[in-house]
């Protein structure tokens, strides 16, 4: 037999005696050049490994049985570390910069075997004694946009994660692994709509820290700022009254000196949880792990990042001077499927392409309150079981403290919130006493301050490390962006009062605002059609009955291109749409559905004229049979072609 355990594959014995042969010839070519190898250098073992490779070939290199007969036959010239894990652990560990070589890294080890005139096995007890098992260092962050939790997690002999809305993560759990996707498509539904790259990336490292163990060793850092190293890592715990809710324990540790950096200071900065990778990064650390003569206990109280000690004490600093393409304040409108949300997406990339600002999401609803958006005081419990109130900060105040803290620095950043469907909340009450600074000169600052409230005043004070005084009266910076999708066609919208209107810029998307992206795509074959059927020039030709004077739809009820996503009408290279299980259904589900239930309800027994109507299922069985001849018998002539023409 060969293969693998899971893919077996039988052999004749005449097969199996020719591998046999192969692989003997192999060994006694790659034992000859071991042999005559020197490896007095790095250089040395690196060619041997060059040599060796060449001789016996990719395949049998990289079998670690291989490379453990090697060391058996010339242990003088090879350890007896068989795996890459171990083999760099060990070097690093050492204070020397490991090969990339698999048999240079194992030339490496044997130089220093030798000068020590110890075996394997003496060499093994001895680095292990010292060293133990190989470590993962991963960086953490120890702040969200609102606090500094280093402190805290050092009293508590904790380290943590955000995303509290995921509940426990011990509930993702598939076989004996946690389900990254699963948690993906969570972080898409309550943090990151429309944003599926955002909720993959964050994903992992929501993973990476349920995964860690007793190996790993948290780096934790407040940007480019090294606080501390925690280890031995224990259970995953969940605190719901923490935003930092997924907790572990760990043992606190302090080989920094102030306003440290690691030489690749930049490394996994943007992420909250990120495996290091970088050569002398990791070199560095396991300097400090293993080499520090203080990695006792400092005091908490100064373990203040870099830059919560810029920000200390002072007040705001409105006028960054930040350039910007866009407007402070803007609501993009148009009907459904003009891309709004997309188009806000885009500009955002834009806006913090190249810098490290950041956005924040948010939907609003019918319950939607000020408390929600700005924040107010809850309920909470501590370590030690006491109720307490806090002030919990809204994304409204989680992005104002990130613009105010980025506002001292010397390169102030955008942070952006961004509201989907504005209209669908009482935005007078949600935005309260806020509503007065959206009214900003030309320089994009509030025009006008408002005073905070005692709660407000607190929390800024404490959120960034000043005084209550400070804050009594608040603007919004230059450096903040608030932007806004509508929908006025929507059923259960609340409609604006003129005042609050006038302090937005209002951005339309016509029905047809870059159709242009989809066109020649997303055909498909349809029933009782003679030819593929293009869904922009259908959604044009429904438009246009909806439009005609039978039913005279306004415009904001009408279809737009993007009604069905990319991801729907996805296509090959002949504009086919590559799942046409998928569009019919989504067909179904979306667009008859929103013309029966909405847009033409009250005709709509004459708008389905060319099918049973009485149910919304009998217009979509229909569909399966008649293709658009549900729209009525002369739909194609008198609207299809005349779009697909004008098109």
């Amino acid at each position: 037999m060969t293969g693998s355990p899971q893919k077996p594959q039988e052999l004749s014995e005449e097969e199996a005696r020719k591998i046999g042969i192969d692989m003997r010839d192999a060994l006694v070519r790659g034992a000859t050049i071991i042999r005559n190898a020197s490896i007095n250098t790095l250089e040395d073992c690196e060619k041997m490994d060059a040599d060796l490779q060449a001789a016996i070939g990719i395949q049998y290199y990289n079998w670690s049985w291989f490379h453990k007969y090697f060391s058996m036959i010339c242990p003088e010239k090879l350890s007896g570390f068989h795996s890459t894990d171990w083999q760099m652990h060990i070097l690093r560990a050492m204070r020397i910069v490991p090969s990339e070589k698999y048999y240079g890294r194992s030339g490496q080890i044997a130089m220093v075997q030798n000068h020590a005139k110890w075996l394997y096995r003496e060499f093994f007890d001895v680095t292990y004694a010292k060293f133990g098992n190989p470590r993962q260092f991963v960086r953490l962050g120890t702040s969200d946009s609102s606090k500094n939790y280093a402190a805290e997690w050092a009293k508590r002999g904790v380290v943590g994660i955000g995303w509290r809305e995921l509940g426990k993560l011990s509930e993702y759990i598939k076989g004996e692994s946690i389900d990254r996707k699963e948690i993906q498509e969570k972080l898409s539904e309550i943090y990151y709509p429309n944003d599926e790259r955002t909720a993959s990336r964050k994903a992992g490292e929501v993973s990476n820290f349920y995964k860690s163990d007793i190996n790993t060793v948290f780096v934790l850092m407040d940007g480019e700022q090294l606080i501390a190293l925690a280890d031995d890592v224990g259970s995953y715990f969940y605190d719901e009254t923490s935003p930092m809710a997924h907790l572990k324990t760990a043992k606190w540790r302090f080989p920094f000196e102030e306003n440290e950096k690691m030489p690749e200071k930049s490394e996994g900065k943007m992420t909250s949880c990120y495996p290091l990778t970088k050569e002398d990064n990791i070199l560095y650390l396991y300097d400090k792990y293993y080499y520090s003569d203080d990695l006792g206990n400092h005091l908490t109280e100064n373990i203040v990042s870099e830059s919560e000690k810029k920000v200390r004490g002072r007040k705001p600093n409105y006028h960054t001077g930040l350039y910007s393409m866009h407007e402070r304040n803007r609501i993009v409108f148009g009907a459904p499927g003009t891309g709004k949300s997309y188009q806000l997406k885009i500009d955002c990339e834009k806006e913090l392409n190249g810098t490290v600002g950041d956005y924040e999401r948010v939907t609003f609803h019918p319950d939607y309150s000020y408390s929600k958006f700005v924040g107010t005081y809850k309920p909470v419990t501590d370590s030690n079981g006491t109720i307490k109130y806090t002030f919990v900060p809204g994304p409204f105040m989680r992005l104002y403290v990130q613009a105010i803290k980025s506002g001292w620095t010397e390169t102030p950043q955008p942070f952006l919130l961004i509201i989907e469907e504005i209209n669908r909340a009482k935005v007078a009450a949600v935005f309260g006493d806020i509503f007065q600074l959206l009214d900003r000169d030309d320089d994009g600052v509030s025009e006008y301050d408002i005073h905070a409230s005692e709660d407000v005043k607190n929390y800024l004070a404490g959120a960034l490390d000043g005084r209550p005084e400070d804050y009594q009266k608040i603007k919004i910076p230059d450096n903040m962006f608030i932007w806004a999708t509508m929908n006025s066609a929507d059923q259960g919208v609340f409609p604006m009062d003129t005042a609050f209107k006038r302090r937005w810029n209002f951005e339309y998307l016509g029905i047809n605002e870059n159709e242009e992206k989809i066109s020649g795509i997303g055909k498909i074959e349809l029933a009782g059609s003679d030819e593929p059927v293009e869904w922009n020039i259908l959604r044009r030709a429904i438009n246009a009955k909806m439009s005609s004077e039978q039913f005279k739809i306004n415009e904001d009820k009408l279809m737009g291109p993007f009604f069905l996503s990319k991801k729907i009408i996805a296509s090959d290279e002949n504009g086919m749409i590559i799942d046409t299980d998928k569009f019919v259904a989504a067909f179904k589900s979306k667009v008859i559905m929103y013309l029966y239930e909405d847009a033409v309800k009250q005709g709509k027994h004459r708008f389905f004229d060319g099918c049973d109507n009485s149910k919304y299922s009998s217009v979509c069985d229909a569909f399966d049979e008649l293709g658009m001849g549900i729209f009525g018998p002369n739909f194609k002539e008198n609207f299809y072609d005349k779009q697909r023409d004008e098109v």
